[in-house]
């Protein structure tokens, strides 16, 4: 039956390309038989119940291959994957914009458990979720009580194993040994341009082996099932390693386009389709058929899944009486609800008083959250000066002779790796995603925590991307977040940055400007149900009166008031303080400031028009933003901009600011200039400028 099986997918995907004249068929065509072995022999799942925590996790890196996915949660019996919905795949408009056979899988539909398509992230995303998982298990599972057994398979083929996060994943994974992690290459030989021989020669079982990685070879992928179920149950009892099957397939197997370039993404023609039902026995006139027999031979599968479902939860209710502290913390992390404790320590928490940095008041804050929250997470080899490692945590990875690392530690030492740690986190997320049936709530068993210097984000961009498009709670830390970072220079000085966070859909950009901020900026990175990205000064600076972590959850806010005031400064971040000195020059001057504080932008812009003209008042008189940055972004809020049109330099941090004028006695200069220049004159009728 498996060989009718293949066949039966084969067909499919045929006939899912052909219907609409678009599909990505080829390797689905090739892997037919992996995903086989894979959905109905080896995966442990219940098509009921697609939220099951402790199901195997799948990760498709080559997402471009999410049909073949598609029909195999169709032959699994999951309700919502009807024969309907694959003949809608790749149709524009099709159930009104309802269908979820999209080209790539998304993760908020049953069965697909992260979003995929960037390839090289899925690869990253699994380790991240054997991360996970592994802690998991090292946390609960005790004496015989495995409540914890899920494990993860990922899928790869050619281009992913080419990718930077993909590499900086599989190295980070053997170096951890995640033998809970399973990840499968289709070794088809071709990528989009040709046989991959145009790029690629290295030996991939070497480097994997290299890597720390234990190695299986399958030469007959196109049709063997049983030698590749043979393989992964061997590499299931595999252990210290995380596992690769290399396994030869053909793209468009079966097809007169087979083994080369075409097959990757088009329909294959009427003639292929008719050749290859013919071969099979199939009437070539009938599409989307799925053969009664090959139907019957899946009906097993959704009752195997409710009895393994069944099985594990009376594994829970029996683990609860025996452990009933563990358990009772095991439920909570089941409905990824988080205790009410972290938030009164943030409106309790005092702040440093005097000048420091906002990333020593972040870095205390975490320590403070460490023990309150399930953070998962750490820095890209920048713990110090991240201040992510104020205080000794412990540190996630094999056990080791003093009893600091093991799998039951929280804190990760992700190396220099920026774009695999925000994929690896994002995986750690999907992972730990979690429905709490009594609300139907969504929250997280575990929220990562990714660290680095605010520059170096823009390497993990494409990764914070997708937790942005998958709306995964990520607490991003980017320290050193301007041109104040002083002498490393520009190529450590974000100036542009902001503009991409700020624009991006479903981010929490957080500019902090003091201690009083910083407990604000966790307060709202915590509640937030999807990425944020704290972005931390590096050089101290003074408390402000007036600044509120209550008041800063609507984005933006009044921190000196005068509703009389000629002109109101607005201002993020760092340069709060410079903003707020400027306005003691200015009353020498006569002029009366009001002055505001806006950390997030997003959250301000959703607030109400009142609120909005409340704190940024449209009524002619001038509103000047201040920000050592691009002014780019800040026309929708001020009448005019002080910031940057350039890169930084290499100019030592105190001296920064008055290189670049923008300290307290030059931005003074430059809005009395602005309103001498304007005069009496409306200024929201004057086009915005920089000044």
């Amino acid at each position: 039956m498996d060989r009718r099986t293949v066949e039966c997918v084969r067909g499919l995907v045929l006939d899912c390309c052909q219907q609409w004249g678009t599909g990505h068929g080829g390797s689905a065509l090739g892997m037919a038989a992996i995903a086989t072995a894979l959905w109905r022999h080896k995966l442990r799942f219940d098509p009921a119940n697609p939220d099951w925590s402790d199901r195997d996790r799948f990760v498709m890196s080559n997402g471009h291959v999410a049909l073949l996915q598609y029909i195999m949660l169709h032959l699994s019996g999951y309700e919502s994957w009807t024969m309907d919905e694959l003949k809608a795949y790749c149709h524009p408009t099709a159930n009104n914009f309802t269908n979820i056979c999209k080209t790539h899988p998304e993760i908020e539909f049953d069965g697909l458990d992260i979003s995929t398509g960037p390839l090289g992230q899925g690869i990253a995303n699994a380790v991240g979720m054997a991360m996970a998982n592994k802690q998991l298990r090292q946390t609960f599972n005790k004496d015989g009580f495995n409540v914890v057994r899920g494990k993860i398979y990922a899928t790869t083929g050619d281009a992913c194993l080419q990718e930077g996060p993909a590499l900086e994943a599989i190295s980070l994974a053997g170096h951890l040994k995640l033998d809970n992690l399973i990840l499968i290459y289709d070794n088809n030989g071709v990528q989009c341009d040709g046989p991959i021989t145009l790029t690629f020669s290295e030996n991939v079982n070497d480097k994997m082996r290299a890597c720390g990685w234990y190695v299986l070879d399958i030469l007959d992928g196109n049709h063997d099932v049983g030698a590749i179920v043979t393989a992964i149950n061997h590499a299931d009892q595999h252990i210290g390693q995380p596992i690769f099957i290399n396994i030869k397939t053909t793209i468009g197997n079966g097809t007169s386009i087979a083994g080369t370039s075409k097959a990757h993404h088009a329909a294959f023609g009427d003639d292929n389709v008719k050749v290859c039902k013919v071969s099979w026995g199939y009437d070539p006139s009938a599409t989307h058929v799925v053969p009664e027999d090959v139907r019957q031979y899946w009906s097993e599968v959704p009752a195997k899944g409710k009895r393994v479902w069944r099985e594990w939860r009376e594994t829970v209710a029996q683990y609860i009486c025996r452990y009933p502290e563990l358990g009772n913390q095991f439920m909570t992390h089941e409905c990824g609800q988080l205790s009410g404790e972290w938030r009164q320590q943030l409106l309790s928490f005092r702040p440093q008083q005097g000048m420091t940095s906002v990333r020593q008041s972040s870095g205390a804050i975490l320590d403070q959250l460490w023990q309150s929250l399930p953070l998962f997470g750490g820095s890209a080899d920048l713990s110090g000066p991240n201040v992510v490692l104020k205080t000794p945590k412990a540190v996630f990875g094999p056990p080791d002779d003093d009893g600091k690392q093991s799998y039951e530690g929280r804190y990760v030492h992700f190396g220099t790796r920026e774009h695999g740690m925000a994929a690896i986190a994002n995986g750690m997320a999907a992972y730990s995603t979690r429905k709490d049936h009594k609300s139907g709530k969504l929250g997280q068993a575990i929220i990562p925590i990714a660290a680095t210097f605010s520059m170096f984000q823009l390497y993990a961009a494409p990764a914070i991307r997708m937790s942005a498009l998958m709306k995964l709670q990520v607490i991003h830390i980017g320290t050193h977040d301007s041109i104040a970072e002083g002498a490393c220079g520009p190529t450590h000085q974000p100036v542009e940055l902001v503009n991409l966070w700020r624009s991006m859909p479903n981010l929490l950009h957080i500019r902090p400007c003091d201690a009083e901020e910083a407990i604000g900026a966790w307060i709202m990175a915590v509640d937030y149900k999807g990425p944020t990205i704290l972005g931390l000064n590096r050089g101290p600076v003074p408390l402000q009166g007036g600044t509120d972590r209550t008041k800063m959850q609507k984005g933006g806010y009044v921190i000196e008031e005068n509703e009389s005031a000629m002109v109101t400064l607005v201002s993020t971040g760092s340069e709060v303080y410079q903003t707020v000195d400027a306005a003691k020059i200015l009353r020498e001057r006569a002029i009366s400031t009001r002055i505001v504080s806006m950390p997030c932008m997003r959250r301000f812009e959703e607030q109400g028009k009142e609120y909005i003209s409340s704190v940024l008042p449209r009524d002619g008189r001038p509103v000047i933003s201040v920000e050592a940055m691009s002014t780019h972004g800040w026309a929708r809020w001020a009448t005019a901009s002080i910031g940057l049109d350039s890169f930084g330099t290499t100019v030592h941090a105190d001296a920064v600011a008055e290189h670049f004028q923008l300290n307290a006695k030059h931005i003074a200069r430059r809005v009395t200039e602005y309103l001498r220049e304007i005069g009496d004159a409306n200024a929201v009728l004057l086009p915005w400028r920089a000044i």
